[in-house]
């Protein structure tokens, strides 16, 4: 009878650790991990796996302004912020002109064929060399020695003279180089009808020397100049 009760406390002893053993590994242990879906766990500390998985909702640190917040659009289908913009043929968008420092554009490209009007467009003489514009009006060119229009060398592309009396009345405009250059009129002055205007398109005469008037009757002539000094 001691015998028996003597191997049966053996079992119950040997029970009793089995069971404590069973016990002890079913205890949950405290990790680093977390425990993803499919079965797969990512350690926090590490960098995250590559994959294909939208990681879901991610928020931009916002400590220091146009530092921790800075996003940069990146290279690969995309233009870094202070790269230069890429060669293509995708249209930009509105572009708004710089209104500091920059370089003047100091040439441009031919203007494409097409029918589209152009707008107000001026041709300028090839004798032309010069490049401000010019124009001046004077009512009642004087008889003699005549109404100095200019003493500035003017490339002269139009005359514009009118006749408001009731009598013909003769016109001459000269250079003043030399004894003078008479570009219209001559010995025999032109002569403009009564109540009459002419038009003269010298298409770039230079006067070298400033432009001189001369009417014939005074105060009968109204005169306008136009052309590049």
């Amino acid at each position: 009878m001691k015998q028996v009760n003597s191997n049966l406390g053996r079992v119950l002893i040997f029970i009793i650790f089995v069971g404590i053993a069973i016990l002890a590994t079913d205890i949950p242990r405290t990790t680093a991990q977390v425990q993803g879906s499919g079965g797969a766990s990512v350690t926090v500390t590490a960098a995250l796996p590559a994959g294909t998985n939208v990681i879901g909702k991610v928020g931009i640190d916002q400590t220091t302004p146009g530092t921790t917040n800075l996003v940069n659009i990146g290279t690969n289908g995309g233009v870094a912020i202070n790269a230069a913009l890429p060669a293509g043929t995708n249209v930009i968008g509105h572009v708004i002109a710089d209104s500091g420092s920059t370089t003047a554009v100091t040439a441009l490209p031919a203007l494409a064929g097409g029918t589209n009007n152009i707008g107000l467009v001026r041709s300028i003489p090839s004798s032309c060399t010069q490049s401000t514009n010019f124009s001046a009006s004077t009512v009642g060119v004087a008889t003699g020695a005549g109404t100095s229009v200019t003493s500035t060398t003017t490339c002269v592309t139009l005359v514009y003279v009118n006749n408001i009396t009731n009598s013909a009345v003769t016109f001459r405009l000269a250079d003043k180089t030399g004894t003078p250059i008479i570009w219209i009129g001559g010995n025999a002055d032109f002569t403009i009808p009564a109540n009459s205007n002419v038009t003269f398109p010298l298409g770039g005469v230079t006067f070298t020397s400033g432009i001189t008037a001369i009417s014939g009757t005074a105060s009968a002539l109204n005169l306008q100049v136009n052309g590049l000094q």
